[in-house]
């Protein structure tokens, strides 16, 4: 087991020292919000969405996110407002973030179509536990760290095109570079819609790119949405250093499911498979659930409804 904590510490600190990234999602086309502000009071619903994340299990210091938000309009002044609560550990560093974000959403014709300006702010919690930190030779200097906490301010922006069956997004979620503990400005697009083949039958595709000074990556899902109500699919992504474009840790892939239990709740998993350059051996799957509970409903169109976005 030590072997395969400093494996992953090792792997830890060069993926920091390219510059540490956010928090992803297997799920992130249900979950705009952490990546756009503008997206908020967009479903014209209130609702609370929550994500559990256990990356390479079995691994001890292995990656483990969850995350909490409240969207929803604000009356009819075409305000959305929302929360969100994100906490991010990994080995001995520990990130939680607490965020404030307000939209104004402006339409822009009939057919119902609309852009949303959003802004963020909040409050990162950085925390390091040097006693999380096992070496193979004891009391390795290299690795005798002071306990450290900072708070770190953070102001984002987003904007957000969409309709009833199409989304376009452009967002830099944390504008406020903070070197020291290897944060970077992350730039995302995040785009997707419906294709409805059939009143039975929805493709759903969905695509995430996303950019820092020294990385970039993507990924891409396609499910199929089955009487307006179960969801099966494919992920793939990547990330890749923006010198070389040589990938970091080679395609990973997940399956997605998903199960719309009456109008007010959702639930999906994810099972994610890892590359052949991570696995080498490892137990290094990855799980994600997802949970959604709307307050109240509209049944005006796709994206207004708790099923698709």
């Amino acid at each position: 087991m030590k072997k395969l904590y400093l494996f992953l510490w090792i792997s830890s600190l060069t993926w920091m020292v390219s510059g540490q990234q956010e928090s992803s999602f297997s799920h992130y086309m249900y979950n705009h919000q952490a990546i756009n502000p503008g997206y908020v009071g967009a479903r014209g619903v209130t609702s609370f969405t929550s994500v559990f994340r256990s990356q390479w299990t079995g691994i001890d210091g292995a990656p483990l996110t969850q995350t909490l938000s409240y969207s929803g309009p604000v009356s009819a002044k075409n305000v959305g407002f929302g929360l969100s609560v994100i906490n991010d550990k990994i080995g001995p560093v520990s990130n939680t973030s607490f965020n404030i974000d307000l939209a104004y959403h402006l339409r822009l014709n009939r057919k119902d179509h609309r852009l949303a300006v959003g802004l963020k702010a909040g409050m990162l919690n950085y925390f390091l536990n040097p006693d999380m930190i096992n070496t193979l030779t004891p009391n390795d200097q290299a690795f005798i760290l002071d306990q450290e906490r900072k708070l770190l301010p953070n102001i984002g922006f987003g904007f957000y095109y969409y309709s009833q069956k199409f989304y376009l997004g452009v967002a830099i979620p944390q504008m406020l570079a903070h070197e020291a503990y290897q944060l970077e400005r992350h730039l995302y697009l995040i785009s997707g819609g419906l294709v409805e083949l059939s009143d039975n039958f929805i493709l759903k595709p969905s695509l995430l790119l996303k950019q820092t000074k020294s990385v970039a990556g993507y990924d891409f899902s396609l499910m199929a949405i089955f009487n307006k109500a179960f969801w099966i699919g494919g992920q793939i992504r990547n990330n890749f250093n923006q010198d070389t474009f040589r990938s970091f840790s080679g395609t990973g892939t997940s399956a997605l499911l998903g199960i719309h239990l009456g109008k007010q709740f959702s639930l999906g998993y994810s099972y994610g498979f890892p590359s052949s350059v991570i696995n080498n051996g490892l137990n290094a799957t990855t799980h994600e659930v997802f949970l959604r509970l709307d307050l109240t409903t509209k049944s005006q169109g796709y994206l207004r409804s708790p099923r698709f976005f």
